[in-house]
């Protein structure tokens, strides 16, 4: 009875907890009674001591998860990892699941046709002439001509060569002393086209018995860069060594038939970086031709009182399109007014009988201009209308003939010019998933180099990255990779042997202008960019140029930015690898990258790294370079597309799907590298950062492709050797000042992250001497310096106008009178 009894008030109890919980169910908020709905609809799980009282129908079995399958390969886990400050508290870090490379990429549409091997059967659009024109027929100094079939093995000119060089040797009445506007494609010899006719024209000058090299600076050659600049200075002095008398008439030791020449031409080369002092020990000497960089040459004539430019007879403004995009109209505004200023008061003095000089100087020759330019936009055509005078338009047609036409006041030509690369020159792109952007990169410059194993020394392979961080990245990364390392990485400094390895790659690493990688054999690698000292930058485009000579000749790989895009002529560029596609100029810019090789009527090649997003690319930027979209249609220009699988298969090599675990192999060893030393991790969010803001400035037209919330940045982060979640990265480089709050916030999406990755607060001295824009701040250097004069050996402001020079309001009223 007590045991009924009390057995029947546990049950009454229980009854009345579960009468008294219903009935609280009814009342309080609709969640609260749906939460209520849902948990009595839920079964009732046995317990241990009434299992045999449950209906079998209650229990509801699960199946057991099928266990995941992982590769040897992926099962590396980072064991010995070093908290951050943000996480002290912490007894270690958390273990990291290196993901697949193979494993959640987007699916990638395989090409129609085409393969790594096609060849491109196109004749090429820029190559010598091939029928009877010489330049002896264009009227070129025989002198001239002999130098260049005997010395620089040139033989026959190009179209343009052909078109521009009769206007400048052979001046009929109507053109005689205008300016002249060239428009060519890229690689076709625009350099000769202004280089010879100014030697020409000087040449017969030294027949004066008064000229030497005091008769001050006749011609001056402006170059956007400080390497193009370099180029062109090179290539005067090679035309500088020609023999100034026939061989015939030496040999006979006779009176030659025609006047004696003098060899009193010097030229010198004027640019950013270099010693100033040494400059105008030089110019005080005397330079006749000068190449020089905008911002030094205007520094020159503002501060350097023995530069004589009164006489300048020419005036070369090379890759116009460039200097604009640089943002130098200004400082050529400024230049263009300093000489005619200098010209005038010369002018001036001569006819009041106050200059001191002796012979006589025809003064009434005015000085001749000469504009290059690849494209006709409408910067360029504001430039020639402020300083062509009547131009002549020359560029190279299918017929080789000029096309001449004068500019009206505002320089108005027909826009609709296309600039389009070599016909030979064989196009490419690869559709990458993000995080195998990198090991794909090595197995394409692992095949581009296979391809030409028997003849090492004459394989150059050019690589466009975005930024400076990205080409350092990429360049130390390369070089400092091992394959035969054990798969357990090591904190920072905790190992001697890291210890001595780091000390190998910190101080002469960066001194060195070449590595060499393992994973690149037989291949030197350079890198360039505007942020690098000019002796360095010097000295990595003498070396990648160097023609295969000497013993140790290796296959050579540049690492650069867009600052090798305009201008260079790089002998013997096999390929042009777009790793990163152009953030701005768009079809243009493509077109100037890729014309650093197929130059001369050579072929090459040129490949186009593409994202999954940016798939749509190719077809817009061959519509482009045609011009309209009915133009499309025609193949002329054609980009064919490449599987990345294939890319992989001939880098790595393998049977069947061998080339996944190599590939994957090579990933780990640069994830190992970046987890070996604290600056090698530092040097990768670097990079990924500074990728990510210049990704952010492509233009609002190419926003439909290039769009910062269409990438996976987990996946990007991957192929800059990161094994770090994009927030994590984002937060090691911008501390919060309050670490407790920064903690209790939520971490942002990744799309939110991206469009605040461009605008991060307060960055660094590091951040912003490498934020890829080195040449907009050497611009507002140069314009700030401008606007100071030298009083009591300080720069002080001189509180007038950037292009006022010495001279006073004398000059300010001639230049007004001019006009």
């Amino acid at each position: 009875m007590d045991d009924d009894l009390v057995l029947n008030v546990d049950v009454g109890h229980d009854t009345a907890n579960t009468a008294r919980s219903s009935h609280a169910r009814k009342g309080g908020r609709w969640t609260d009674r749906l939460k209520a709905k849902r948990v009595s609809k839920r079964k009732i799980r046995p317990s241990d001591n009434d299992v045999d009282e449950t209906p079998a129908h209650a229990v509801e079995s699960r199946p057991a998860k099928r266990p995941r399958h992982i590769p040897e390969s992926q099962k590396e886990i980072r064991k010995d990892s070093v908290p951050s400050k943000s996480t002290s508290t912490q007894s270690r870090a958390p273990a990291q699941f290196i993901s697949s490379l193979f494993t959640s990429n987007p699916k990638v549409e395989a090409p129609v046709a085409g393969g790594p091997k096609g060849k491109q059967t196109a004749a090429p659009s820029n190559a010598p002439l091939a029928d009877s024109s010489t330049f002896a027929g264009l009227g070129l100094d025989p002198l001239l001509v002999t130098h260049l079939s005997s010395k620089m093995n040139i033989l026959k000119p190009t179209s343009i060569q052909k078109a521009a060089l009769p206007p400048f040797l052979l001046p009929s009445p109507e053109n005689v002393d205008r300016d002249v506007f060239i428009q060519s494609q890229t690689g076709s010899g625009k350099t000769l086209s202004f280089l010879l006719p100014i030697l020409q024209d000087l040449l017969p000058l030294s027949t004066n018995s008064y000229i030497d090299r005091s008769i001050g600076t006749l011609a001056i050659i402006i170059a956007p860069t400080r390497e193009l600049a370099k180029q062109i200075h090179d290539v005067l002095e090679a035309l500088l060594k020609l023999r100034l008398r026939p061989e015939e008439e030496s040999a006979a030791d006779s009176t030659p038939s025609s006047a004696r020449l003098t060899r009193w031409l010097v030229s010198g080369l004027l640019t950013g970086g270099a010693t100033r002092t040494h400059e105008k020990a030089r110019i005080r000497k005397g330079l006749p031709i000068v190449v020089a960089t905008p911002g030094r040459l205007l520094d020159h004539l503002q501060n350097t009182s023995t530069f004589n430019v009164e006489k300048c007879r020419w005036l070369v403004l090379d890759e116009a399109d460039r200097l604009m995009d640089l943002g130098f109209e200004e400082t050529i505004t400024g230049i263009v007014r300093g000489l005619d200023g200098r010209r005038n008061l010369a002018k001036q003095a001569v006819e009041e009988g106050k200059s001191t000089e002796v012979g006589g100087w025809d003064w009434s020759r005015q000085r001749r201009t000469v504009l290059c330019s690849a494209t006709i936009r409408e910067d360029v055509q504001k430039l020639a209308g402020t300083t062509l005078t009547r131009p002549i338009v020359i560029k190279a047609t299918e017929a080789d003939m000029p096309v001449e036409g004068a500019l009206d006041a505002v320089g108005a030509v027909p826009t609709t010019e296309k600039f389009t690369p070599p016909s030979q020159l064989s196009q490419k792109y690869v559709v990458v998933p993000l995080k195998l952007r990198l090991v794909a990169l090595v197995a394409l410059l692992r095949f581009l180099l296979s391809k030409s194993s028997k003849r090492p020394g004459e394989s150059k392979i050019i690589v466009f990255l975005s930024c400076t961080d990205s080409v350092d990245f990429h360049w130390q990364i390369l070089g400092g990779t091992a394959m035969n390392e054990s798969n357990n990485e090591q904190s920072d400094g905790e190992s001697d042997d890291d210890d001595e390895s780091g000390d190998e790659e910190a101080k002469p690493r960066k001194e060195k202008v070449s590595l060499q990688s393992p994973l690149l054999p037989d291949a030197s690698i350079y890198r360039l960019h505007g942020s690098l000292p000019t002796p360095t930058r010097l000295a990595s485009l003498r070396a990648f140029s160097a023609v295969g000579k000497g013993q140790n000749v290796t296959s050579s790989i540049l690492l650069c930015t867009s600052v090798a895009s305009r201008g260079l002529d790089l002998p013997l560029v096999r390929a042009v690898v777009q790793y990163d596609l152009p953030t701005e100029g768009g079809a243009t810019e493509y077109v100037h990258r890729v014309g650093r090789t197929a130059r001369a009527g050579k072929g090459g090649e040129a490949w186009s790294i593409v994202s999954p997003s940016e798939a749509e690319w190719a077809k817009w930027v061959v519509t482009k370079m045609h011009g309209t979209t009915e133009e499309s249609e025609n193949k002329s220009i054609r980009i064919t597309p490449i599987s990345v699988e294939n890319v992989l298969r001939d880098g790595f090599g393998g049977k069947s799907k061998e080339y996944e675990d190599r590939a994957t192999e090579v990933q780990l060893a640069f994830e190992r590298w970046v987890l070996r030393r604290k600056e090698h991790g530092e040097l990768a969010r670097k990079a990924y950062l500074s990728h990510m803001r210049a990704y952010s400035t492509h233009p609002t037209n190419e926003k439909h492709i290039f769009h910062i919330r269409h990438l996976h940045l987990g996946h990007l982060a991957k192929s800059f050797a990161l094994r770090d979640a994009p927030n994590a990265v984002a937060g090691k480089t911008n501390k919060s000042k309050n670490n407790s709050a920064s903690k209790s916030k939520s971490a942002p999406s990744p799309s939110k992250q991206a469009a605040k990755i461009g605008t991060q607060a307060k960055p660094t001295k590091w951040e912003i001497d490498h934020s890829g824009d080195a040449e907009k701040r050497m611009q507002t250097a140069v314009r700030a310096q401008g606007r100071l004069l030298k009083q009591k050996g300080v720069m002080m402001s001189s509180g007038v106008s950037e292009f006022q020079i010495p001279g006073g309001t004398d000059l300010v009223k001639l230049v007004q009178g001019a006009r």
